[in-house]
């Protein structure tokens, strides 16, 4: 049974994802859209596992989630047939194309590109998108703003 922090794993899943290499090459790019446009809600869902399953293994959240071996073990084999079927059948043409212009690491690439999407749709969820708030109404608004009029008035 996993347990987690969402707004934690929502923040740390934004900042991973932003970080990646977002460099990749026009036929990369095309691929990766054909991921995301030729998914269907399952495989969007399995990605979404996926990339929860991934975060959590990042050090200074591992406390925070339990991901039993069998429910890693059959994301990644998910994860793998999701890939498969987009490179071999509903994304065939764009995946021979970007293979022969840009190699190998323009799936990697493409793969980093579905996953950044997932993320935009993950964040817009209403539900996570209020974890994500979550921790204003611990701040000290108060300082803040003096820490900014402070700042203004050249103190």
């Amino acid at each position: 049974m996993s347990r987690f922090h969402p707004a934690l794993l929502a923040l740390s899943l934004g900042l991973v994802l932003h970080t990646l290499p977002a460099a990749a090459g026009p036929q990369a790019d095309a691929l990766g859209q054909c991921f995301v446009n030729s998914t269907t809600p399952e495989e969007k869902a399995t990605i979404s596992r996926w990339l929860f399953i991934v975060l959590a293994q990042q050090p200074e959240v591992r406390d925070l989630a339990t991901i039993p071996d069998a429910s890693q073990q059959e994301t990644d084999r998910a994860m793998a047939r999701l890939v498969e079927r987009m490179v071999t059948d509903a994304c065939r043409s764009p995946a021979q194309q970007a293979l022969a212009q840009e190699g190998p690491n323009a799936i990697k690439q493409s793969v980093t590109i579905f996953a950044q999407a997932s993320a935009r749709k993950t964040f817009a969820d209403p539900a996570v998108a209020s974890a994500v708030n979550g921790f204003t109404r611990y701040l000290d608004m108060g300082r803040i703003i003096q820490s900014f009029l402070t700042i203004q008035l050249g103190r």
